[in-house]
């Protein structure tokens, strides 16, 4: 092909065909932030921004990749700088422009837990935040003594959050299940009854799914089936080493741009859970529609209306 053959398109398309693996080339990075979600990144991992001299002293000019790419010969600079505005950030799918961030954690040389944030990074770049389509709903032990309002089903004060399955000890998770009877099973079915809050999710969110229906990757497949990701909660105290997997796979899907994580219940065969990660994040984006009792009749009475639209409004 001669030089007076060769359009802008072509031009493009070896644009993007190169740009990765050169990229891979100069900085085999496990991350890269943009700065649209660099500084969401430190809030989630402040022990690397804190500890890492390498994350806080390296970045790098986005347009001063052209010096160090092979693109010379075949595309000019002006060139490299308008298709650069056709790359999205891998992290948060915003628009690539400024400084970006690379960077290696430091965990990679356990293969397997690299393997992992690999495999988790790599479907949220297939995933874009979606309105979740139904309510959720999160549950209460039923106590008469207790006048509920939509507040009683929000997180608890991180002072008094515990290790979890998804969340380490002072970390806000919001556990939501996709229907009432799985709440009323989550909660091993007390002969009172549960109260229920059904709660919409206005913000559009991304979810990692690990039900059998999510995505085909062996790695995915490992996590769905380790008994480490089904292992129920036991014991009261604040340690729980048996979530240290679990708190291993959210840690991750933060790292990774995921807001929440859907996972199949251990204590209800045909239920579905929603642990809400990024729940600083969305705590003014809920919007509690109703609240009810659900008991082991699988009934529920609706109370407490004219309370529940008085907490709404205030």
């Amino acid at each position: 092909m001669i030089e007076d053959e060769i359009t802008l398109q072509d031009k493009l398309e070896f644009f993007h065909l190169v740009f990765a693996e050169e990229f891979d080339s100069i900085f085999s990075a496990d991350i890269i932030c943009c700065e649209e979600c660099v500084d969401e990144f430190i809030k989630y991992w402040p022990g690397v921004y804190i500890n890492d001299q390498d994350f806080q002293t390296y970045s790098i000019q986005i347009s001063s990749l052209y010096s160090m790419m092979r693109f010379s010969d075949f595309i000019t600079e002006d060139e490299f700088n308008q298709f650069l505005s056709d790359l999205v950030c891998p992290r948060c799918n915003q628009k690539l422009r400024g400084i970006i961030y690379p960077y290696n954690m430091q965990f990679n040389e356990h293969p397997f837990a690299l393997e992992v944030f690999q495999e988790i990074t790599n479907i949220s770049q297939t995933i874009d935040p979606e309105i979740l389509s139904d309510a959720v709903y999160r549950a209460r032990i039923f106590n008469n003594e207790i006048v509920y309002t939509a507040a009683d089903f929000f997180a608890p004060p991180k002072e008094k959050v515990a290790e979890g399955r998804y969340n380490h000890a002072g970390k806000q998770v919001l556990y939501l299940s996709e229907e009432p009877e799985t709440c009323f099973h989550e909660l091993r079915s007390p002969q009172e009854g549960v109260m229920i809050a059904n709660i919409r999710i206005k913000k559009p969110i991304k979810v990692l799914d690990l039900t059998m229906q999510s995505h085909e990757s062996n790695i995915i497949n490992l996590i769905r089936w380790s008994s480490l990701m089904s292992s129920p909660n036991e014991g009261e105290g604040w340690h729980k080493p048996h979530y240290v997997f679990t708190r291993f796979i959210a840690d991750c899907a933060i790292a990774a741009g995921f807001h929440a994580i859907k996972y199949p219940s251990v204590r209800f065969d045909e239920g579905m859970n929603l642990a809400l990660i990024s729940y600083s994040e969305h705590i003014n984006d809920f919007q509690v529609n109703e609240i009810f009792l659900f008991n082991d009749s699988n009934t529920k009475i609706e109370i407490l209306k004219q309370r529940l639209m008085e907490s709404l409004s205030s």
